[in-house]
């Protein structure tokens, strides 16, 4: 299988190809960089368009080309300028052609550094790619020669989160890192501090915690009996009266990568991310893996 970095023209920076590398670097898989033209819609024989499709092309060989330049020497890679009716499809379609196990993205540039922002062709494909899907906060950078040192399950005590933190585990055991999960407590934000502790908004968060903490060691005990998992398993509950406060409170470090799964309204085996797990992605100053949601 292989990571496949989409690149896209109006992307500054290596944010991209810095999270592919690492990623392929800790699974032992192939970088294919691609970089999509999108045809001209609707389709005409007009000498603008023509000439503006050369435009692109030539750009898009530029992209190439800096790529190539950049990619470490202890990463095998291949380069793809890939024609298709859009970016997002034909993103899609080298990911599909190379048996890719996840497709790498980078930030919008109208992001905060440091964090995860979708643009336009990463906001339709994580609303829609059959294949996991990785987001580069805007301006990351991996430490030479860096791999995955810890992966992160973000965990809601659903169904769906069971198969989640099994997937994410199992992804952690094959990129040779540390597993934990985290789950992420928003505290209702009221008038007076002082009226929290008896509220009944605050007692439920509390509830919660503590149910949820239940069900995490539940799973980490039912993960430390299976083969071929990793040998640390940790958790943790951030809280907080924010997603980003809630989100900083789990502790971030090098070389960290956090999985979120699916909505379950969306469609089956692909991408479809919620509103929890688009606030965790908005807030997390991390690489963001999503998950397709499961077929059963």
């Amino acid at each position: 299988m292989t990571v496949v970095a989409g690149c896209t023209l109006k992307e500054s920076g290596n944010a991209t190809l810095e999270l592919a590398a690492m990623l392929a670097r800790s699974t032992g898989e192939d970088v294919v960089v691609a970089v999509v033209v999108a045809a001209a819609w609707p389709p005409s024989t007009e000498r603008v368009d023509a000439e503006y499709r050369t435009y692109l092309t030539k750009r898009g060989e530029q992209v190439i080309a800096q790529a190539e330049k950049w990619m470490p020497a202890d990463i095998d890679a291949t380069f793809v300028l890939h024609h298709a009716a859009s970016i997002p499809s034909g993103l899609v379609e080298v990911a599909r052609l190379h048996d890719a196990s996840v497709l790498v993205l980078g930030s919008s540039e109208s992001g905060g550094l440091g964090h995860v922002a979708l643009g336009s062709v990463a906001d339709r494909i994580v609303h829609s790619s059959p294949i996991p899907v990785a987001l580069a906060p805007r301006g990351f950078r991996a430490e030479p020669g860096g791999r995955v040192r810890r992966v992160t399950a973000a965990f809601n005590g659903t169904p769906k989160d069971r198969a989640l933190v099994r997937s994410a585990a199992a992804y952690s055991a094959r990129a040779g890192g540390s597993f934990r999960v985290a789950s992420f407590s928003v505290r209702p934000k009221m008038l007076f501090a002082a009226t929290l502790a008896g509220s009944g908004e605050g007692l439920v968060v509390d509830e919660w915690s503590l149910q949820a903490g239940k069900v995490i060691n539940e799973e980490l005990d039912h993960l430390s009996r299976l083969p071929d998992m990793p040998s640390r398993l940790e958790s943790v509950i951030g809280e907080g009266h924010g997603w980003r406060e809630a989100i900083g409170q789990a502790q971030w470090s090098m070389g960290d990568v956090l999985m979120v799964g699916s909505s379950s309204h969306g469609p089956l085996a692909s991408v479809f991310l919620g509103s929890r797990a688009s606030k965790i992605l908005r807030y997390a100053p991390v690489p963001v893996i999503a998950l397709p949601r499961p077929r059963t």
